[in-house]
């Protein structure tokens, strides 16, 4: 493959993430795409960028683990797993990691592992366009200490209270810890919820109809339009 392989580092521990950023920097073939600590913040750099192909991931981190996060989501890029402990090996390869990498990691062995991915991502090279069209726009939130997968088309409208917000989908409403702001971000990649007011989400799909800048959705909850976001609202709506 010409292009470069563009990769993350996922680990809780900085001088693992510094032996790691060591070898990347040895390889041209390799760009690093930035380093997360933790499982959560892989998930929010994923949403925003669709062209990791590469993830060195670390197994054993708080609350959430490296494996877990990939039984849980769909189509990930390429895994390379780094851990202290090789138990976890059988785990790694039953999810068709690439490699399985035990700590410390010697920069031979690091070489290897490239090598690996090099001849994956070779035979698995898809151009851009068909790659984007099989992007799932799912998107993940934390509550009460579990990662919970949102489908966007299930989605109602997401409501901001102070230190928490309330996603409310067809079935069941969701409580997660945070701010309409810090979540705004995440959700750029998904065209059909836009923010209409400062302390509402909704999803456009949902929409029974408008009045007086009043939005009715389908479950008959009604949402009005800010004065500051009327403008980008209606654009989106393409009124006629």
């Amino acid at each position: 493959m010409n292009k470069k392989i563009r990769c993350l580092v996922v680990d809780d521990e900085k001088l693992a993430q510094e032996v790691l950023l060591h070898h990347i920097a040895k390889f041209d073939v390799l760009e690093l795409a930035g380093v997360c600590n933790n499982v959560f913040e892989l998930i929010s750099f994923l949403n925003k960028d669709k062209t990791i192909d590469l993830i060195f991931l670390d197994i054993k981190m708080p609350e959430i683990s490296g494996t877990d996060f990939v039984n849980m989501f769909h189509h990930p890029p390429a895994i390379i797993y780094t851990t202290a402990y090789h138990q976890y090996a059988l785990d790694a390869f039953d999810q068709s990691a690439l490699d399985y990498l035990l700590k410390p990691i010697s920069l031979e062995r690091f070489s290897k592992a490239i090598q690996k991915a090099q001849q994956f991502l070779m035979v698995h090279e898809q151009p851009v366009q068909a790659v984007e069209e099989q992007q799932d726009k799912s998107f993940f939130v934390k509550s009460d200490k579990k990662l919970i997968k949102i489908d966007p088309d299930n989605v109602l409208y997401i409501e901001g209270m102070r230190n928490y917000i309330c996603l409310y989908t067809e079935t069941e409403r969701i409580i997660v810890h945070g701010t309409l702001n810090g979540m705004e971000e995440s959700l750029r990649h998904i065209d059909q919820i836009i923010r209409v007011h400062k302390s509402f989400f909704i999803n456009l799909r949902k929409i029974k109809y408008l009045e007086h800048h009043l939005i009715t959705l389908t479950n008959g909850k009604s949402i009005p339009i800010g004065l500051n976001y009327r403008e980008h609202v209606y654009e989106k709506l393409k009124v006629i």
